[in-house]
């Protein structure tokens, strides 16, 4: 489920308040400019915040422009890939079995 601005205008630390609250446990990831995340997919639900930056998620074919205050939640078992953009992208990853 992708949730563009969810997070906007709020700080890092409200924003990991956010994901802990909703069960997930958020780790800081950077990601450098170009970087490509192949496809794969995993039995965990992974939930991305994203802080700074952007990233092109395709999730089961569909592609989403991920930016600073975006959230993108992405079901267990299902295939994704990913595209870091210009700019690099710092973001929150978290997964958890649903």
């Amino acid at each position: 489920m992708y949730s563009p601005g969810i997070y906007r205008n709020l700080s890092e630390s409200e924003i990991a308040r956010k994901v802990t609250e909703a069960g997930f446990d958020p780790i800081r990831i950077s990601d450098p400019p170009g970087y490509v995340y192949p496809p794969h997919s995993h039995a965990e639900t992974k939930l991305l915040a994203f802080l700074r930056g952007d990233m092109r998620v395709t999730v089961a074919g569909q592609t989403y422009p991920c930016v600073g205050g975006d959230q993108l939640i992405i079901p267990g078992n299902v295939e994704h890939s990913a595209v870091i953009g210009a700019e690099g992208c710092e973001y929150f990853w978290s997964e958890k079995i649903l």
